[in-house]
């Protein structure tokens, strides 16, 4: 991950990929929660992924950290009403819950250099 920043407009995490010399930009609007953990801490979810990842951003199902939030919300939050985005990079795993319903997350992709 280059940089990740959360302002009035949203959430963006910049993605840099040294074997392209290339940055993709992941743009989200209202975003409900989200997390960075070191992918070395992440082995258990990393193993359902498929070999070799061809992609960065996963939708994830049946997901454990949306129904821990839908929990905390105590009845605020509905499990049916919310996407777990999932982002892997080299060094970090990304958890982005938005609602389901809003806008898809955006990408732009442009040279590293």
């Amino acid at each position: 991950m280059w940089s990740l920043i959360d302002d009035y407009e949203g959430l963006k995490i910049d993605l840099i990929f040294h074997d392209t010399d290339q940055i993709v930009a992941v743009k989200f609007g209202i975003t409900d929660a989200y997390r960075v953990i070191d992918e070395g801490y992440r082995l258990r979810q990393l193993q359902h992924l498929p070999l070799p990842m061809e992609e960065s951003i996963y939708s994830v199902s049946q997901s454990d950290i949306v129904q821990e939030l839908v929990d905390e919300a105590c009845g605020m939050l509905i499990e049916d009403q919310l996407i777990h985005y999932f982002i892997v990079t080299d060094n970090d795993c990304i958890d982005v819950i938005v609602r389901d319903g809003g806008d898809e997350p955006q990408l732009e992709y442009r040279s590293a250099a």
